[in-house]
Formats: structure tokens, C-alpha cells, sequence
């Protein structure tokens, strides 16, 4: 159960909605939920760890995790099922995360983490298993080997897209490309199946090529019509994957340049150089028909963007650089410091890590100016070099990784913390800033109710649920706050929700639509009955959920 959360202030009690817990919590926090001194894998045996040790296969302190992103195991796309019979078990979370093989010594790329009961350094399962991480000594099968890989990217589909640079020991003297790139899909929903796999033609690999991050473009419900955009951070250019048509083709614009006066970095007292190209990718809103992509130079402190339909015109892109001008922008405005990665919001607030340690953000439908930047979260100890980014449902999943200390030959200190996978909401993050348009609507310094989801024990009210024995799952579309004049100067606030419930029967599949609306009175919770406002559908609108 997700707890709804809330804002309290002056004299009154705030009553509990529908059995759901309210819980207070501060705003602009992201908690620590994984963390690991060293990287540890699920070996067969402790003879096989220590075999695996010996031989320098495995060197704990030169695995380093870099990025994450989490699935729920859902069609839908939502964490709350019922699957008939009495079950009100949530629908099992899954947590990925990359490990470069940057260094010698990794013996998987890919991996999920694995359950349990330790808090702190959990172990990682590789993905989707052993064998497709295992680096043979001889002939390496490039069809069925994952090499190394920086980001991935799950799609609403269910769908993990992975990207393999096919380079080990990135940052030795030693690298080597053992393997073309590609791209690795994978059916999450159904047994983790391989439904593709695309090698990169060499025409599009420069000797200097690193693909670093991923964002996926989907167009249509089945997902047919998608697109992925993958950074080549050193070779600064752009490549875009059409699925459809099994296409590939090379965008190298200046814009994905780095700047040369921004190539110098300083972490927690680590100096180091790195003139790293296009890194930051971020997907904004589908606004007739069209969407941004956001995007940014690791050695940079501006923010560029250009339209997707753009990067679909394969022509444009044949005869290799083109003029941008009115086609490509860049802010005129700069951030304080360089960013690594990036996402964006469904309602277009761009949130991005700095090397700072620091996250920030900015609303899109301002201009890219400082006055609307603002930082939301910073913290020295747990977010040295931010990596890797996501966001799931309402949330921001980032790893720190301290990688600056890779650059170097320094010595860290064995028994601290290095790697973090951190989780904030976004609404607390951006809450009382710029971002936040809500903000000019909601007095958060009086009772306020931000609804994250329902409690999956609010259906059970409902009469229109047929016993409990069909498959049902919920979602909530949107949440509104009204301000209402109460009589007599009592001041009354009215929450509004919306959403559908889907009764998954295979004779007859109903919708039933929610429109609850609730008021708060001094900060009483008055008129929560919402079942007087449903209402039903015959047949069920199968869609794979909201785009991301």
C-alpha cells in the first residue's frame, strides 16, 4: 500500500480517507533504498565467488553500478492488482541496474537486484542470467553476449530496452571493442523473451563511439510505431533507432558538441577533465502530434532541444552535418554547473542531476533562465556523481556512484558507502518552487491532501466489483484542487478525483469511472463517499497504459 501523505498546519485533525494511513513527510528528500560498499553478485556457490576472485574475473571495487530503472510487472503499468479469489497482493516490483564493464574484473553488465533483508549491499542477480553476462575466453558470441552496458530504458510496454557498447575496460588503456553495438529488447511481461536485437551498422560506429543513455519515442498504443534516440557521448552525435522499419541513422549536429571551458570537473575534492559530449536525453510532452527532445553536453551548463519529428526525417540526416539554426535550439541562460542526466515529467518539468551534487529543475513552459531554475534536493555525502535517472509513476529513481574517483588513482576508504540508488516524489521535490504550477492554487501552509494512488482496500466498497472473484485493477487519472467560499467565511477546500476501474472478465470486461469529490472543512475530511459518482461501462478500452 502506497500512504497517502500530507501537509499540516493550524488547529485541525485530519480525518483518514477510506482506511488509507496519512503520513506527514518533508518535502525536497530523496532516501537512500539500495546501497553498497562493493558490488556483490548471486554466485552459484562461495567456491565459485572465491574461484571467481582469485583468477581476477571478479574485483570487487572496480564494479560500479550507474544507472537504474524499475518495472512493476504490470500490463497496466500500475502497482496495485487484485487477482481475484482473496488476493490483495501487490504485483512484484522489479529493480535493474548497469555495471560497466569500464574496468577488468566485472563478471555481469546487467543485472536485477535481488530482494531480501539487507538494507545495505544486496546482492545483484545478472540479467537475464549468467550465461548472456559471461564473457567467453575465446570466440565471444556477439548475438547472445551482453558486453557492457551504461543505460537502459523500460518502456510502459513492459518492454527493456538495453543498449551494448560492445567495448570492455572503457577507462584503461587496454579497451577494446570485442562486439558491435546493439540494441537488446526484452518482454518483461512474458518470461524476459529476447523480441530483438539490432547491431548498429559500422557506418554509424566511430573508433571513438560510446552509447551512453537511451529515451524511447512511442507513437501508438501497440508500440509499433517507436522510436529510440541514443546519445554517442564521444563521438557527439545522436542515433536514432526506427523499430518499425529496423532502421537506424547517425544526427551529428553541433549542438551535441561539449564545451571546451566546461570540461573540467571538481567532486567532493577529485579534479579531472572529460570533454563528454551529448549525455542528458529527456522526452517532453506529445502536443499535436509532435514531442521535444531535451538534451545536453556533459561538458556543458546550457539545455538544447530540438522536435522529434525532426530526428524521424532519416533524410535530413544523409549527408551527415546540418544546419541546425531553426530546427536545433539552445538556451540562451546557463545552469551553475555542469549536468549529467535527465528526465522529465508527464507535465513537462525537466528534473536533472548536477555535478554539484545536486538535483534541479525547471519548468518547461518557462523560458530556460536562472530565475527559473531552481535546486531541490543536494546532498555531499549521498549524491556524489548522479548517474543514472528515472522516473516511475511519481517518483525520481537516481543512482550516485562516486564515479570521480574511477578517474583517478586515489584511495577511498574500503568500508564506506559507494553507490546508492536513491528515491524521491516529485511532488515533494519540486513542491513550493517554480515548477510546481500548482503552487499559485494550494496553500501548503494550511491542510493539504496530495492523493499519490487509492488504497487497495477502497474497491471493496465498491458494489459494483462483482464479489471479488474477477481480475481487477485501478488507476488514478488526475487529481484537482478547487478553493471554495465556504458560508459564513469557513474556509472549505474540495478535492476532486478521477480514474477508471477495470473488471478484467473474460465473458463480459467492465469499466467503471470515479468521480469522487470530497471537501474539507477547517480541516475536516467531510463527504468522502465516492460511490455515488461511478458510473459504468459495457466494454473496457484496453490501452497499455498512460506514455511516459
Amino acid at each position: 500500500m502506497v500512504p497517502y501523505r500530507c501537509c499540516c498546519g493550524g488547529s485541525g485533525l485530519i480525518s483518514t480517507l477510506m482506511a488509507a494511513v496519512l503520513v506527514c513527510t518533508v518535502a525536497g528528500t530523496m532516501n537512500v533504498e539500495y546501497s553498497w560498499v562493493y558490488v556483490d553478485y548471486t554466485f552459484a556457490s562461495p567456491n565459485h565467488r572465491e574461484s571467481a576472485i582469485n583468477s581476477g574475473k571478479f574485483i570487487p571495487e572496480n564494479c560500479v553500478i550507474l544507472d537504474v530503472d524499475k518495472y512493476h510487472g504490470t500490463s497496466e503499468g500500475k502497482l496495485y492488482f487484485n487477482m481475484g479469489s482473496n488476493s490483495n497482493s501487490a504485483s512484484k516490483q522489479r529493480v535493474f541496474v548497469t555495471i560497466p564493464r569500464i574496468k577488468p574484473g566485472n563478471p555481469a553488465s546487467l543485472a536485477e537486484i535481488v530482494p531480501g533483508d539487507r538494507a545495505n549491499s544486496v546482492l545483484l542477480a545478472p540479467y537475464p542470467n549468467w550465461k548472456a553476462n559471461t564473457i567467453s575466453e575465446d570466440t565471444v558470441n556477439c548475438d547472445d553476449t551482453i558486453v557492457s552496458v551504461f543505460r537502459t530504458k523500460i518502456d510502459h510496454l513492459g518492454r527493456f530496452w538495453v543498449v551494448d557498447v560492445g567495448t570492455l575496460d572503457q577507462f584503461e588503456m587496454t579497451a577494446r571493442s570485442i562486439c558491435p553495438p546493439k540494441i537488446l529488447i526484452f518482454d518483461l511481461k512474458n518470461g524476459d523473451r529476447v523480441l530483438k536485437i539490432y547491431k548498429f551498422p559500422s557506418s554509424q560506429v566511430k573508433d571513438v563511439s560510446l552509447f551512453t543513455n537511451i529515451e524511447i519515442d512511442i507513437r501508438d498504443s501497440k508500440g509499433r510505431n517507436t522510436y529510440a534516440y541514443i546519445a554517442d557521448t564521444t563521438a557527439y552525435k545522436l542515433i536514432v533507432y526506427d523499430l518499425k522499419n529496423d532502421e537506424s541513422w547517425a544526427v551529428d549536429q553541433a549542438y551535441f558538441y561539449p564545451y571546451p571551458n566546461k570540461a573540467h570537473f571538481k567532486i567532493k575534492g577529485v579534479n579531472f577533465d572529460l570533454m563528454d559530449g551529448v549525455l542528458g536525453l529527456a522526452l517532453g510532452p506529445i502536443t499535436k502530434n509532435d514531442r521535444k527532445l531535451y538534451f545536453h553536453a556533459f561538458a556543458s551548463t546550457r539545455e538544447s532541444w530540438v522536435y522529434t519529428n525532426t530526428l524521424q526525417n532519416k533524410s535530413l540526416f544523409q549527408n551527415g552535418l546540418i544546419d541546425g539554426s531553426g530546427t536545433f535550439f539552445v538556451s540562451s541562460e546557463v545552469r551553475e554547473t555542469q549536468s549529467s542526466v535527465e528526465v522529465m515529467t508527464d507535465n513537462g518539468v525537466l528534473i536533472y542531476a548536477s555535478m554539484d551534487n545536486s538535483l534541479g529543475c525547471w519548468n518547461s513552459q518557462d523560458p530556460f533562465t536562472t530565475k527559473h531554475i531552481h535546486t531541490i534536493y543536494k546532498s555531499d555525502e549521498d549524491f556524489q556523481f548522479p548517474s543514472g535517472m528515472k522516473i516511475v509513476d511519481d517518483k525520481v529513481w537516481a543512482v550516485s556512484c562516486q564515479l570521480q574517483n574511477h578517474f583517478t588513482t586515489m584511495v577511498t576508504n574500503r568500508k564506506s558507502v559507494k553507490y546508492r540508488v536513491l528515491v524521491g516524489r516529485v511532488d515533494d521535490l519540486i513542491k513550493r518552487t517554480g515548477c510546481d504550477k500548482r503552487s499559485a492554487n494550494v496553500d501548503y501552509d494550511t491542510d493539504e491532501f496530495l492523493v499519490e494512488s487509492f488504497d487497495d482496500n477502497i474497491l471493496h466498497e465498491w458494489r459494483a466489483v462483482p464479489a471479488y472473484t474477477q481480475p481487477w485493477s485501478y488507476s488514478r487519472i488526475s487529481r484537482v484542487f478547487e478553493d471554495k467560499n465556504g458560508v459564513k467565511q469557513t474556509p472549505v477546500k474540495s478535492l476532486v478525483l478521477t480514474g477508471n476501474v477495470n473488471v478484467h472478465s473474460h465473458s463480459k470486461p467492465t469499466s467503471l469511472s470515479y468521480d469522487c469529490r470530497m471537501s474539507m472543512v477547517n480541516g475536516q475530511l467531510k463527504n468522502n463517499n465516492c460511490l455515488g459518482k461511478s458510473r459504468r461501462r459495457n466494454r473496457v478500452k484496453r490501452v497499455p497504459g498512460p506514455l511516459r
